[in-house]
């Protein structure tokens, strides 16, 4: 790189943080330009862009995309499905879990243990919250819950504050030392699409175009895949 590289913008939701780590380095080389990516939840970084934060592209929910087109931050014609994820349920390695196999059992386990962690602003924090309401136990699990404002619920294992992290399954595998026993049940399982898209006025829109398809490439997918991931090219 020289001093007249290009720079591509990029705000990210932390759910494909270990996936862009691994591979952006190799777009950086193919197009001799350097990626800066912002990380934050899906719902810091849309707020963010609708307080007027700028860049060239952006990955978050299909549905925060679908808002941030209809308000006309983001083009129409540079987006695209990356991947889907679910939501997994971790506990520190070599600890006996529980059963969460069934609705009644998963209300149970989290009524009997003594601290669940999850994440405020994250798809998966929001979805759960509501969850928890759903099944008439959020006072219960709340009054001792570690809500994490932002970021990964699986190192609040490691420091003991929690012992159960719900999370997206991606999110989770990004903590060391934890084991993601389960997956929700299929009954009250999230699946989430996550999805990028450009910037209106993106300073670098060639480049951005290229990130987009980068991202669709084998390259990517297999390293979705091996990252909790599931590329939606193959769904």
């Amino acid at each position: 790189m020289t001093q007249n590289t290009p720079t591509l913008q990029v705000l990210s939701t932390i759910a494909v943080r270990k996936v862009l780590e691994a591979i952006v380095p190799e777009f950086e080389r193919l197009h001799d330009v350097k990626v800066d990516i912002s990380w934050g939840a899906t719902l810091e970084q849309r707020e963010r862009i609708l307080a007027g934060a700028k860049a060239d592209v952006t990955i978050v929910t299909a549905e925060a995309i679908d808002e941030l087109e209809a308000a006309g931050i983001l083009t129409h014609d540079a987006r695209a499905d990356l991947v889907t994820s679910d939501i997994g349920i971790a506990a520190r390695s070599g600890e006996a879990v529980p059963d969460v196999s069934t609705v009644e059992s998963l209300k149970a386990a989290f009524l009997e243990c003594r601290a669940v962690s999850y994440s405020r602003r994250g798809a998966s924090g929001v979805y759960f919250a509501g969850l928890l309401e759903r099944l008439g136990i959020a006072d219960q699990v709340n009054a001792r819950a570690v809500i994490v404002p932002q970021g990964l619920t699986g190192p609040r294992l490691l420091t003991r504050e929690a012992d159960l992290a719900v999370q997206q399954t991606s999110e989770l595998m990004q903590a060391d030392g934890i084991n993601i026993f389960a997956k929700l049940p299929t009954e009250v399982q999230q699946i989430t699409v996550f999805s990028i898209g450009a910037f209106s006025d993106a300073p670098e829109r060639k480049l951005a175009e290229y990130f987009i398809a980068f991202l669709q490439s084998p390259l990517a997918a297999e390293t979705f895949q091996r990252n909790g991931l599931t590329p939606a090219g193959s769904l």
